[in-house]
């Protein structure tokens, strides 16, 4: 398909006549979608991006209506795999208006109109918005057997309407099945079946109809059943290697084996199911689809974690909570910093290997089951991926900071305890919709706390405490009945654990947005009157933190109370701060007011050891890396992220 559509591309470009070049285009446009779907059905979700891009730039070219139709479906269904939905509602939008300005008798505008609002409905259900969304979902359906109805063609393209038939019942049946209309649901997909035998189909996603059908059971409590169906999702993705059915199979598998007192066995599942997150994750290159794709996929770390603490391993669990956290983080730092760009063409030689392995397992999905073919793919699949971890060792030895950005490797609990120091005491959260996991981590030992309390009243009083510090006014009394609050929960219960002088927070979700010395103890005293604290997104972060402390004088650049050019926004101490760092460190360079420039920032940071900001800074939630620091001068400088 990639070979078809570049080359579809290349004669539409060169060709004199318009009905030539528009049979180039639909070519080309038709290629791209298929490589794209096939793209996003094995998991290399950046080729699927960019086909489905380039498979809407030839639609855009030939004006053809159906062709945009053709490559909206694929790249709608990509950006969902990514969790991009206000992407993906952007192009449903554009192709219903579209559709729309169609003749109303046009038969292919009741066909595209049926997947739109297909689409659209599934967007409803997302929003939970149920009642719209089985509204528009059954309007889909309507006019796809309105359509089908006048299709009179080859078997092929009757059976591929009614294939698309089937794909609408079961987002139906998803949509009644997520507003708790079990039987509902069941009655949808039980339809589905039903026309698959009456139609004698070979139906590429009768699979996945197993696994809604396993999610009913499961809901039901009717294990036995929703093990046997989620079995032959597992078996029959495999064979055909579909990361996501994979994944999702073998979540939910653990999930009723763990329902059923079953732990060891649950815990080989969700290890079997976040394999292939990681390995998926790998071939997504954006940072931003890579975010976006690995917060859709926490669930069965959470689950594999709640698995492993009932069965007494704390210390496993805790390496698992760094998996999933030092995952996030070190994609977007590795994103940001390009050091493998930098370095020797690193970045290109990754790709090519991971790419090689994709090919490979690609081809294994593809093939019969001839003994001589596929033990041959099997040996080439094995040197490929033997390249891949001999490529890492090379990289390791040249940089170890770099090679931990481009592969998962977390530290071990033992590896974090090695590093911290003996008066440190470590304390990683992890936050679920239901409790808060609390790990203490000193030099020689480790205790683990529960915290009962809900993701939504954790973020509730939060919330309300950046709110009180924002704007104080006269609301000492309810500031000070927060912090107390938050303290008995996230502090006193592990205080007979903690022996250390210093703490080290790990937060997690909502509490990365907590300030943790604010919080006040039944003393009266905050904690920052008790402890130094210092903050890390990952325990794993540990090992280049600690390479990182220098010997002997530290060189430290400092910046205080930059002129910003409006007196409200002068801060009154942040001047006499940034000259104290002289007192504490001689060789110091200080710059304050209008000497506080961005120049200056991006010109001597490289050259000290410390940096220190005495400014007003603006801080961006959606975007987080797009946060400043302000300066004099141009007034803002990115925030930070290389060493």
């Amino acid at each position: 398909m990639e070979a078809q559509a570049s080359e579809a591309e290349k004669n539409a470009a060169t060709s004199y006549f318009p009905r030539t070049i528009q049979q180039h285009l639909e070519t080309a446009v038709a290629a791209y979608e298929w490589a794209a779907i096939s793209a996003n059905n094995i998991g290399q979700l950046q080729k699927a991006i960019a086909y489905g891009e380039k498979s809407l730039e030839m639609a855009d070219k030939s004006r053809d209506p159906a062709h945009l139709f053709q490559a909206i479906e694929s790249l709608v269904g990509v950006y969902r795999t990514i969790r991009n939905f206000e992407k993906a509602k952007q192009l449903i939008e554009r192709g219903l208006a579209v559709a729309k300005g169609l003749p109303p008798n046009q038969n292919p505008r009741s066909y595209w109109e049926g997947h739109l609002y297909s689409h659209l409905g599934t967007e409803l259900v997302r929003r939970r918005e149920y009642e719209n969304g089985i509204e528009t979902l059954s309007l889909s359906v309507s006019l796809q057997q309105s359509y089908l109805s006048t299709v009179s063609r080859s078997p092929f393209w009757l059976n591929e309407h009614r294939g698309n038939l089937l794909l609408k019942l079961t987002s139906l049946g998803d949509a009644y099945r997520l507003a708790g209309k079990l039987n509902e649901s069941a009655a949808q997909y039980g339809r589905a079946f039903d026309y698959i035998k009456e139609w004698g189909l070979k139906y590429a996603w009768e699979t996945s109809l197993y696994g809604r059908m396993g999610e009913i059971q499961y809901q039901k409590k009717d294990y036995p059943q929703a093990l046997d169906n989620f079995q032959k999702v597992l078996s029959q993705s495999e064979s055909r290697q579909i990361p996501a059915d994979i994944r999702w199979a073998s979540s939910r598998i653990g999930d009723i084996l763990r329902q059923s007192g079953n732990l060891v066995e649950a815990i080989l599942y969700y290890r079997k199911a976040i394999q292939q997150i990681e390995s998926t994750r790998s071939f997504i290159a954006q940072e931003d689809f890579r975010q976006s794709f690995f917060e859709g996929a926490t669930a069965a770390y959470i689950s594999l974690m709640r698995a492993l603490l009932s069965t007494g391993q704390r210390e496993e669990a805790f390496n698992f909570s760094e998996r999933a956290r030092s995952r996030v983080f070190l994609d977007v730092l590795g994103s940001k910093a390009q050091l493998s760009k930098l370095k020797s063409g690193l970045f290109e030689e990754e790709r090519t290997l991971q790419e090689r392995i994709a090919a490979v397992k690609a081809r294994l999905s593809g093939e019969e089951d001839g003994a001589i073919n596929r033990a041959g793919l099997d040996k080439e699949l094995v040197a490929a991926e033997q390249g891949y971890n001999a490529f890492l060792a090379k990289v390791r030895k040249q940089d170890k900071e770099q090679a931990s950005l481009m592969s998962v490797e977390p530290l071990t609990l033992k590896q974090v305890q090695e590093l911290i120091e003996p008066a440190q005491t470590l304390i990683e959260y992890f936050v679920t919709d239901s409790e808060v996991f609390v790990w203490v981590v000193e030099k020689d030992k480790l205790n683990f706390q529960r915290v009962a309390i809900s993701k939504t009243e954790l973020t509730k009083q939060v919330k309300t405490l950046r709110e009180i510090i924002s704007n104080p006014g006269d609301a000492q009394s309810k500031l000070n009945e927060v912090s107390i609050a938050l303290y008995k929960s996230l502090i006193q219960p592990l205080l007979p654990h903690i022996s250390g002088k210093e703490l080290i927070v790990v937060p997690h979700d909502v509490l990365h947005y907590l300030p943790f010395q604010a919080l006040l103890g039944s003393d009266g005293k905050y904690l920052i009157e008790k402890y130094p604290i210092s903050y890390l997104s990952s325990a794993s972060l540990l090992q280049f933190v600690k390479e990182k402390r220098t010997t002997g004088r530290e060189r430290v650049l400092a910046f205080g109370n930059p002129d910003l050019g409006d007196p409200e926004k002068d801060l009154e101490f942040a001047e006499l701060e940034a000259r104290e760092v002289k007192s504490i460190y001689p060789e110091a360079n200080v710059f304050v007011r209008k000497e506080a420039t961005e120049e200056k920032s991006k010109a001597l940071s490289a050259h000290h050891d410390i940096l220190h900001f005495a400014t007003h800074a603006q801080f961006n939630e959606d975007d987080p890396l797009s946060s400043a620091v302000l300066l004099a001068a141009r007034g803002r400088s990115p925030i930070f992220t290389k060493r």
